[in-house]
């Protein structure tokens, strides 16, 4: 009976530590992407800066840095799967590592990278961008599950709600 007792306790730290390890390993996964980011798709941000704020989020501080135009830039969200950057008042910019519908020539996953436009709520424009785990531009929208293509979506949506309620409330 006792030996059941810490055969159960062991599984079952077994089973936590494995999960822990899956989904660090998948924030650690989105971070790396984003440090070897290329410049050029985020020229205000150098990789000093996107190492700086990986390290701020995971120190449970405010991710915030200096941007290479004298502003400020902020990681606002960093989860298993995605990360958020207000890079300035007028610029967002969130990455999700998603998985295809089909495969593609450098791997499974592929980096939805979405830039936000706008300093009012209710003109804010989204521009969607794929890319391998490489950083290659893919040319094409890839076929997406729906889940993923509701997700992309639902950015579109949000500025139309966003306007709708904002000219709505106007008189």
């Amino acid at each position: 009976m006792i030996l059941d007792k810490k055969l159960h306790k062991t599984l079952l730290t077994v089973i936590l530590f494995c999960g822990m390890t899956v989904m660090c390993h998948a924030q650690e996964r989105i971070s790396n992407l984003f440090r070897v980011m290329p410049d050029s798709l985020l020229p205000v941000l150098s990789e000093n800066n996107r190492l700086d704020m990986i390290d701020f989020m995971a120190s449970g501080m405010k991710a915030e840095v200096s941007n290479r135009l004298g502003g400020r830039s902020e990681m606002t969200m960093l989860a298993d799967d995605s990360l958020r950057v207000k890079v300035s008042d007028a610029l967002t910019v969130t990455l999700w590592l998603i998985t295809p519908l089909d495969s593609i020539e450098d791997g499974n996953e592929i980096i939805c990278f979405i830039r936000t436009y706008g300093t009012d709520k209710s003109m804010l424009q989204s521009v969607t961008s794929f890319y391998t785990t490489q950083w290659n531009q893919l040319n094409q929208t890839p076929p997406l599950n729906d889940k993923d293509t509701q997700r992309i979506q639902a950015l579109d949506m949000q500025t139309i709600l966003n306007w709708e309620r904002d000219i709505l409330k106007k008189d």
